[in-house]
């Protein structure tokens, strides 16, 4: 047997203990990860500009009632203490109540939240297209690729709010054909949630097009340099054929990892559509909470959206590892 041969078989042989060695220690990193950024978001927060006692009594402000406040928020205790309290608290699923309605920050989140996961879930729906975009963008000849390649770069260049506003102009104010603020009612239809979501899910839809279409093409063209790619072609097969039928299965983990990329990125972008679209969500609910020193629910929406993007770049780095493996083999 040769010593390549023992040393696979011994790779083996370890493989089961490594594995839950490998899964345990990238756990530890990710709770790692939120721990220190949960630290960050709460020293972070208590830093912000502005006595929030002093702005919630306005004129009717005493030392007294400012010192009562302060005890009954439990802001007069030191940061250190507040820390370890609210940590404790938050894992146990208690995130405290709003400083300005004095609710449960849960109660305050639970609705923005529902209408974030709708614009979210209405911008991944632009997905397919993209990636039709990217398989076309393929199959163009150089001179119309090279010109959407750029085409495409202008667009990921473009902030959000300057695509939202172009997209408002043209087709709120100029066409009238959408509205230009997307208001979510609970006692709205499917048909009218649709044609509110149609224009900030766009605006976040493009960027998806220029992003994954791009990368896509790139990985087509990669492809397209194989060996397998090559002979299917000497059998006469065309080149669409060969893309769709061979290529682009071959690929689906690389364009399952960029949508996850591209999620991250879309958490970005839909935290600044819902601001320019006055829609009710995380995003807005997180800066109006800066405007009006709201701290415990802007801690909330900080830990949960931190949260959302360990688990993307973690899914990411295990699709990325399996396509590494895969291709090791």
């Amino acid at each position: 047997m040769s010593d390549y041969s023992l040393t696979l078989e011994q790779n083996e042989r370890r493989s089961p203990l490594s594995n839950l060695y490998s899964i345990a220690l990238e756990l530890a990193i990710r709770l790692t990860i939120l721990l220190v950024a949960a630290a960050l978001i709460f020293f972070g927060t208590a830093l912000i500009p502005g006595d929030f006692v002093t702005e919630l009594l306005g004129q009717d402000y005493t030392p007294e009632l400012g010192a009562q406040l302060r005890h009954s928020l439990g802001l007069d205790r030191p940061l250190p203490e507040r820390f370890v309290t609210w940590l404790f608290h938050f894992m146990h699923g208690e995130f405290g109540q709003s400083f300005t309605s004095r609710r449960p920050v849960w109660e305050v989140v639970q609705p923005r939240l529902a209408n974030t996961l709708m614009l979210a879930v209405a911008a991944l729906c632009w997905f397919p297209l993209a990636c039709a975009a990217g398989v076309g963008l393929f199959l163009a000849p150089p001179q119309i690729r090279r010109f959407f390649q750029f085409s495409m770069q202008i667009v990921l260049c473009a902030p959000e709010f300057l695509i939202a506003y172009i997209f408002i102009y043209v087709f709120a104010v100029q066409l009238h054909f959408l509205p230009a603020v997307s208001r979510l009612a609970p006692d709205q239809s499917v048909s009218e949630h649709i044609r509110v979501l149609i224009l900030p899910s766009a605006c976040l839809g493009i960027g998806m097009i220029a992003y994954v279409g791009r990368m896509l093409a790139s990985l087509l063209l990669m492809e397209e340099k194989k060996d397998y790619f090559e002979f299917a072609r000497l059998r006469g097969f065309s080149r669409s054929w060969i893309a769709l039928h061979y290529a682009v299965p071959s690929i689906l983990p690389s364009i399952l990892n960029l949508l996850l990329i591209y999620c991250a990125y879309l958490l970005t972008g839909v935290l600044v559509i819902e601001v320019v679209f006055g829609i009710s969500g995380i995003g807005e609910l997180a800066v109006s909470s800066v405007v009006w020193r709201d701290i415990p629910v802007l801690q909330f929406c900080a830990v949960f959206i931190t949260a959302i993007y360990v688990c993307i770049y973690s899914l990411s780095d295990l699709i990325a590892g399996r396509i590494s493996k895969r291709g090791a083999l």
